[in-house]
């Protein structure tokens, strides 16, 4: 099976991402992620979702790619620079120096990488 969803990417101005701890239970159970939209089944169009922080978040050319053992994902990339005053509706900001890729799980790296 096809799931799809959207992942937001944001930085503050001072280079710090704002990321989210997933929750305990589920797929990527614990780990820090992209705050983004549920993985619904393909079928219909991507679920938007609704954006952890107000901004102007434009679509990356392209989307990420991932399988896991029983369902393939597709996720649209939204990016937008956030100033640093912003108060997301949910998650968290990791600052420039203790943000490293290499944390993040790889499908949440490949967002990462769309961006870089």
């Amino acid at each position: 099976p096809i799931r799809q969803g959207t992942v937001y990417l944001g930085q503050r101005a001072d280079g710090a991402w704002l990321l989210e701890t997933r929750p305990d239970k589920g797929l990527l159970g614990g780990m820090l992620g992209w705050p983004g939209t549920d993985w619904i089944e393909a079928e219909g169009p991507r679920p938007a979702g609704t954006p952890p922080a107000p901004a102007d978040w434009q679509p990356l050319a392209g989307e990420v790619r991932h399988t896991f053992t029983h369902f393939h994902l597709m996720l649209t990339v939204m990016h937008a620079p956030l100033p640093n005053d912003t108060a997301p509706a949910r998650g968290h900001f990791v600052v420039r120096d203790d943000f490293r890729p290499s944390d993040l799980p790889t499908v949440m790296r490949k967002a990462y990488d769309l961006l870089r």
